[in-house]
């Protein structure tokens, strides 16, 4: 039940109000009552009421200033006033301060009933809101383990590349990623067992928690399920500073002997080298994935230090420039000319950070520049209006690849050329829609004055409805029924000035059958009745 506090000086109006009031339907009990502001305030620190009736002009406190105070102690109480002075001045601070609804004394009993009623029914909508808040945070908070393992798996394998997202979960679910190195441990019975799914997934469960164990003291790890046979350990060091993998791949080579002894099979380790922030997480992982393709030389149950495979063959995996041409790429076709620049700028900041081989840079430059050239081709064929010079630049950009090994300079003149080509692109389609619409509009004029409808339209220009209902919307404000109506009630008017036209007649001209209708809709968009308007043009 909620709390119900009376504040009154006048004690009759206390008991009146305790008494004659049925509190128990109301779901209420009156916990106390207060002959003033300043014993009021005590005892709702006492009792924390959720309904407060209260005379606002009372001896020593000022009813506002009570108002005010009420609030800081219970923010989600209902204030309400109950007064005998008609200073409606006051009564609105008063509720501009905070206070629920206010009555003039006497009131009769309906009236602070119903105000009563609708203070309990906020009051219970408050409640009902709160407790579904507290559920969704209580099943968060007991789900952060499973979304924190998420936010690291989409991180790590390059799901999630938004900077700013990442940094906000991170900040979400309390994790910091400085100075790590990242183990992937592979089960080594993966190729030789026939254990079910169900034994993989508990053996994961028991190496990870053995990691844990072994790395608990000055070492903070996070774990990642990487697939049914691979766990990926985050490692930093409770101090921050960089890890010294020597002693990193000590603590393995431990921990492969009580995987051995305590489940029977053994594990092979990749160590990668030292990494800084939580975004070179994809490229420790290459490399962590990169030394284990080198377990059939190291044999089982070895650690593979990522800085050791100097001596061996090893293929560069730039990945993940081709992911970023092929957005590039895309975001050309589709004329994204923000997109475009975007990408242009993951492309030099990866080519800054990381040493390119200068052969595959060139390769690189050589196929994107070429896949942007067959766009230009494309669009060069569509469009009948003077054909472009971006092909002598492209060709020139081309020549110059060989010349140069400077990536920004490349990179530059890559940005300038995609934009451009973005940009004809754009223009070509924002035309295209500008004609497809031009179409339609021209339609509506030749059969408005038939049961003309948007699949009909869509039909003769060759579009879905789907799509030309999007393209009246976006480009000229309305939808495709608010067009059609606009230009029968722009025809309706020019008949209406012909006298010899009867309503129902300039109805049927205008393609609408039902007299009653026309006239509904004619004043509907222009604001007064057809026999009004024709008056109107006399």
């Amino acid at each position: 039940m909620y709390k119900v506090l009376i504040i009154d000086d006048e004690s009759i109006i206390r008991k009146g109000i305790k008494n004659i009031i049925n509190w128990k339907q109301l779901d209420c009990e009156v916990c106390a009552d207060a002959s003033d502001g300043i014993e009021g305030i005590e005892l709702i620190k006492k009792y924390v009421p959720e309904v407060i009736i209260t005379d606002i002009r009372m001896p020593g406190m000022d009813g506002l200033e009570m108002i005010k105070n009420v609030k800081e102690i219970v923010p989600n109480s209902k204030i309400i006033i109950l007064t005998g002075y008609r200073d409606f001045d006051y009564v609105q601070k008063a509720i501009k301060c905070g206070a629920y609804d206010f009555l003039l004394k006497p009131s009769k009993i309906e009236e602070l009933t119903s105000v009563l009623t609708n203070a309990v029914r906020e009051l219970d909508e408050q409640k009902n809101k709160y407790n579904e808040i507290e559920r969704f945070r209580m099943l968060f908070e007991q789900n952060i383990p499973v979304l924190r393992e998420k936010l690291l798996y989409d991180i790590i394998y390059g799901i999630n590349t938004s900077e700013n997202e990442i940094y906000e979960k991170m900040k979400l679910f309390d994790i910091s990623i400085k100075n790590f190195v990242l183990v992937v441990m592979e089960n080594d019975y993966n190729d030789k067992s026939n254990s079910s799914l169900y034994d993989k997934h508990l053996y994961q469960f028991g190496i990870v928690k053995s990691f844990e164990e072994i790395f608990a003291e000055n070492y903070e790890v996070l774990s990642i399920m990487l697939n049914s046979n691979r766990v990926g350990f985050i490692i930093q060091k409770s101090d921050n500073l960089p890890l010294d993998i020597e002693k990193v791949s000590e603590k393995c080579a431990y921990l492969q002997e009580v995987i051995n002894s305590g489940f029977g099979f053994t594990v092979t380790i990749a160590v990668s080298s030292n990494g800084k922030e939580a975004l070179e997480l994809p490229e420790k992982l290459k490399e962590c994935l990169g030394s284990l393709e080198y377990k059939s030389y190291m044999g089982d149950n070895s650690i593979i230090q990522y800085s050791d495979l100097n001596s061996f063959f090893r293929y560069e995996d730039y990945s993940i420039l081709d992911k970023y041409q092929k957005q590039l790429i895309e975001n050309i076709k589709s004329g994204n000319e923000l997109g475009v620049k975007e990408n242009t700028k993951l492309i030099s900041d990866y080519l800054t950070n990381n040493n390119i081989n200068i052969h595959y840079m060139r390769n690189f430059y050589y196929t994107t520049l070429s896949s942007i050239n067959n766009i230009r081709i494309s669009v060069s064929s569509v469009d009948t209006e003077k054909k472009y010079s971006e092909g002598e630049d492209i060709a020139s950009l081309i020549k110059l690849i060989e010349k140069t090994d400077k990536a920004e300079e490349l990179n530059s003149l890559l940005e300038e050329v995609a934009v451009r080509i973005a940009s004809k692109v754009n223009s070509f389609n924002n035309k295209s829609i500008k004609l497809i619409l031009r179409k339609a509009i021209d339609y509506i004029q030749e059969h408005y004055n038939e049961q003309v409808t948007l699949n009909e339209v869509a039909e003769n220009i060759y579009v879905s409805t789907f799509y030309i209902s999007r393209m009246f919307k976006k480009e000229l404000g309305k939808s495709f029924v608010d067009y059609l109506n606009d230009v029968r009630i722009d025809k309706a008017k020019e008949l209406l000035k012909d006298v010899r036209y009867k309503t129902y007649e300039v109805a049927e001209k205008v393609g609408i059958s039902d007299p009653h209708y026309f006239s509904k809709l004619f004043k509907k968009y222009s604001g007064m009745t057809p026999s009004e308007y024709r008056d109107s043009c006399y």
